[in-house]
């Protein structure tokens, strides 16, 4: 407990910033999924880096704190998070995040579990598996909190009114039944959302939602809309720490400068 003597810790002097990354795995040649999938070699690169220049990896409980006003982070603090719970996870990214000690936070689609990725399958992608649901507890007592990524990875803000709080709601329930703490966090399909899809996610209990806006964290700010940055395979460690030190600028600016860093700002639309 902290003596009534002691410091305050001084919350605007942290920095956070929350990793976004799919598959961890080599997916060049792809039409669709080429930046989405992560080499493990790049992967762990990545996380040495970050540990190398000062950056540590905090779990959601940390986060969640922090923004919440109630808790320190480091200087330079980052969370680890994956959409879509695919396969490699467990079999690939969980020993290299193991190896390393690092927490992390997989937002997993309850309605494909055991599946593959279909709705990337009319846009001519390769089929990609997605863990079961015996395989989620497992990544839980590993160290990686299970989030809810909706039931069928549809954009929400097109979903019907009549539809939209099963998509969210029933994927925590259906998650939960798969043996992991109901989920209390939330990610957006394609970082969609919209005030109705918005006050959805509130209405169905979740703590925390993230987009994959660009933006800084921060304490006090919308805990249903935490901006992210994405990881994409054309990210070496040098483009990476870029990414994450210019997250929080004006817009104009920072892709300017990210430009010239020869970093793609949206990929899926190359």
């Amino acid at each position: 407990m902290t003596s009534l003597s002691s410091p305050r810790p001084d919350r605007s002097r942290s920095r956070l910033r929350i990793l976004a990354y799919h598959a961890v795995a080599d997916l060049r040649g792809d039409p669709v999924l080429s930046e989405y999938g992560v080499p493990p070699e790049l992967f762990a690169a990545q996380l040495d880096d970050l540990a190398a220049h000062g950056w540590e990896f905090v779990d959601l409980d940390a986060v969640l704190a922090w923004l919440s006003g109630e808790g320190a982070l480091p200087r330079r603090a980052v969370l680890v998070s994956f959409d879509d719970a695919y396969t490699d996870l467990l079999s690939t990214a969980l020993p290299l995040l193991g190896e390393r000690g690092i927490p992390a936070v997989v937002f997993a689609i309850a309605g494909h579990l055991g599946g593959a990725n279909d709705w990337d399958h009319h846009k001519g992608a390769a089929s990609l598996r997605l863990l079961a649901a015996a395989d989620l507890p497992a990544l839980a007592a590993a160290g990686v909190e299970v989030g809810a990524h909706t039931v069928n990875h549809r954009p929400l803000p097109e979903v019907p009114a009549a539809e939209l709080a099963g998509e969210i709601a029933e994927c925590a329930a259906l998650l939960e039944a798969a043996g992991v703490p109901r989920p209390r966090a939330f990610s957006y399909p394609y970082g969609r959302w919209s005030p109705a899809v918005r006050a959805a996610v509130e209405e169905a209990g979740y703590a925390v939602a993230f987009t994959t806006a660009w933006g800084e964290p921060r304490p006090g700010g919308d805990l249903l809309t935490v901006p992210r940055v994405e990881v994409h395979a054309s990210d070496s460690p040098p483009k990476l720490r870029r990414k994450l030190a210019l997250a929080g600028w004006p817009g104009l600016p920072r892709d300017g400068l990210l430009a010239l860093s020869g970093v793609r700002l949206d990929p899926s639309s190359q």
